[in-house]
């Protein structure tokens, strides 16, 4: 399940987070930047939206009154610097209020309000072959085998799983994964567990992975390189 937004803001910084906040969320899709109100009115003329992340204070128009105009039940996330419009913020179909600058936790808080579950979850299959796990994500549940995990980063009490044609946010910490992957799946930094299969090349203390080099730190360091010798001709 795919959620539409929108990003409603006159800051280009507070744009740009935003945009860094939504792309790491598969289930998020982003329709378009409006940086003022009267570009966001022109946008719903034409098209829809599930949510918008809307800043209060704008020029000519502000949040407030930009949700007065819009349908109701249109779903906003506010977002401003200044805690004080919060009690006016609930007078619209708000789903929550975020106070700049907005971490990525706190951003996931609100993100998760908008469908049950929104975040995914892993489980595996008793008595079947150990050869995938089930990712849910929103109301969906994925099979996905683990040949086509390239390597897991982890994001604070999330972890992206990064595949051949995709990436899922799952709610769960490494040492959580660490349990659920199988052996060809090793721990080379407190951020990063990878797929010995799609390793293109090791650079000393570095992996390559997808074409992006990943960390090889001095604690995981010993066991990686030990499994690598295994393999070594």
């Amino acid at each position: 399940m795919m959620i539409t937004c929108i990003i409603v803001e006159d800051e280009p910084n507070a744009v740009q987070l935003l945009q860094d906040h939504i792309g790491k969320v598969p289930f998020l899709e982003l329709k378009t930047v409006c940086f003022d109100a009267m570009e966001a009115m022109a946008f719903f003329k034409q098209q829809q939206a599930d949510v918008l992340f809307l800043d209060i204070n704008m020029p000519r128009l502000s949040g407030l009154e930009l949700a007065a105009m819009l349908p109701a039940g249109q779903k906003i996330i506010f977002t401003t610097a200044y805690s004080e419009y919060a009690l006016d913020s609930f007078e619209y179909h708000v789903i929550d209020y975020l106070l700049k600058p907005i971490t990525f936790k706190r951003f996931m808080q609100a993100v998760n309000k908008l469908v049950p579950s929104p975040t995914a979850s892993i489980a595996q299959v008793p008595g079947t072959a150990d050869d995938f796990i089930f990712i849910k994500s929103g109301r969906q549940v994925h099979k996905l085998e683990y040949s086509r995990i390239l390597y897991l980063e982890a994001m604070k009490e999330y972890i992206s799983i990064h595949t051949q044609d995709e990436k899922l946010l799952v709610y769960k910490r490494m040492k959580e994964m660490e349990t659920v992957l199988p052996a060809a799946f090793v721990r080379i930094h407190n951020s990063f567990i990878i797929n010995l299969a799609h390793i293109s090349q090791v650079n000393g203390s570095t992996a390559e992975v997808a074409g992006r080099e990943l960390p090889v730190s001095s604690g995981y360091r010993e066991r990686f390189f030990e499994m690598v010798r295994k393999r070594l001709v």
